[in-house]
């Protein structure tokens, strides 16, 4: 049982590359008693100064209508510094942001960490092999 609990907790790493832009990696569930989580890693990204955010939600889970608040709330601040804001989704996070239609929420939807540093013109940033 303690398996199962230890593969559901939320961690959310933020890494600045350059002055303002950052990946932001999260695993786990995103739900009520997580998000907290995410919300203090985007506090810190708005903090810095990042105007320029890949979020990285490959390893996210599960995600549920607190996730998407925090996302909204998330793009808000990264906006109030100019400029972009990327996903990289997992499946779960993809089928649940096709459902409730919150495409426009973002600059660009797309596959891989790598697309998203290319997106934004970031190709110094991305990743080998």
């Amino acid at each position: 049982m303690e398996d199962n609990f230890a593969s559901d907790i939320l961690t959310a790493d933020l890494e600045l590359l350059g002055s303002s832009a950052a990946i932001l990696r999260v695993a786990g569930e995103i739900d009520l008693s997580s998000v907290h989580v995410l919300k203090a890693q985007f506090d810190i990204a708005a903090e810095r100064g990042c105007s320029e955010l890949v979020l990285d939600f490959t390893g996210v889970s599960f995600m549920d209508s607190s996730g998407i608040q925090a996302l909204v709330k998330g793009r808000e601040l990264i906006h109030q510094n100019g400029s972009a804001v990327v996903l990289v989704p997992s499946r779960p996070v993809h089928r649940l942001l096709e459902l409730v239609s919150v495409k426009p929420l973002f600059d660009e939807r797309l596959d891989s960490v790598d697309e998203a540093l290319s997106f934004l013109g970031l190709d110094e940033w991305r990743e080998s092999g």
